[in-house]
């Protein structure tokens, strides 16, 4: 076992029980509170009885959660990859610039490492044989990449939507039936209109894709979770770097839906993207 937890704790996700692979989830999802919380605390977030958690401590390499906890803290003092990349205030351009490529160089390496093949495969499998999606965002993050997963649906000719309002999210989540896809994308995964609005699609029996952070509640209610990995590049100088995650993940599930298509419907697709060509060179003349 590694000395750095950390990557360590993200390596044995995919070998561990799921009651702790959701202790698991939450500690990197979280990593100041599973410093600091008890095992009761602990259990409660992730859903699982104590003794799940004692079991995840000893899962990656731990003697129980007291030496987890100072190993973890130990992990975070040293500087690990998690947090390699910090803007300050006082940055000047040619310092963004470098900061800012390395953010989104660290979390796209990190995108890549933890997306889960299997369920990108299986996301591309609903949603290529769905009869609709209705995709939900909220905000200028997960509300744009939403928008961006419904039109990258529309030019393959599937019939989606797009909902970044509450009230219209939970409407059309109602209107859903079963053999139709909701695409849930929040990057926190604690939305009250995107949890409530997955919870509507559940009960009248449609599948659930979700994009998300690992260890949230919208990635536990999914059938399908696309789970992110937490990043630190995502700070308050940088809200952007996450976007791009979502968006890097969108690209992936709309190219392998795409390759699941039939020649008729990508040569649809064709036509279309061909006549926009000549419209907009006609714009142009």
């Amino acid at each position: 076992m590694s000395d750095n937890l950390i990557p360590a704790i993200r390596d044995a996700l995919g070998q561990l029980r799921p009651a702790e692979r959701k202790v698991g989830e939450v500690v990197l999802a979280d990593l100041d509170f599973a410093i600091h919380a008890s095992i009761g605390a602990l259990a409660a977030r992730a859903g699982v009885s104590e003794p799940s958690v004692t079991r995840f401590c000893r899962a990656v390499g731990c003697d129980g959660l007291r030496q987890f906890k100072v190993r973890l803290a130990h992990s975070l003092a040293a500087g690990v990859p998690y947090q390699a990349v910090t803007i300050d205030k006082d940055d000047d351009a040619a310092t963004l610039v470098h900061k800012v490529c390395d953010s989104i160089s660290a979390a796209l390496q990190d995108v890549r490492e933890r997306t889960d093949p299997a369920a990108l495969d299986a996301a591309a499998a609903l949603i290529a044989g769905a009869r609709r999606v209705c995709c939900i965002g909220v905000g200028s993050g997960s509300g744009v990449v939403a928008q961006d997963a419904f039109l990258r649906f529309v030019r393959l000719d599937i019939a989606a939507s797009a909902h970044s309002d509450g009230h219209l999210q939970r409407l059309a989540a109602g209107m859903l039936d079963p053999g139709d896809v909701l695409f849930a994308i929040s990057l926190s995964g604690r939305s009250a209109e995107i949890n409530d609005s997955v919870r509507i699609a559940k009960e009248h029996g449609a599948q659930v894709i979700a994009l998300t952070q690992a260890g949230t509640p919208l990635g536990w209610d999914a059938h399908v979770p696309l789970l992110l990995p937490p990043s630190s590049a995502a700070t308050q100088y940088s809200p952007g770097v996450s976007r791009l995650m979502q968006l890097a993940v969108v690209d992936m599930l709309a190219i392998a839906v795409a390759l699941r298509q039939q020649p008729a419907v990508l040569e649809k697709a064709r036509r279309a993207k061909a006549e926009l060509e000549r419209l907009q060179a006609q714009s142009r003349a």
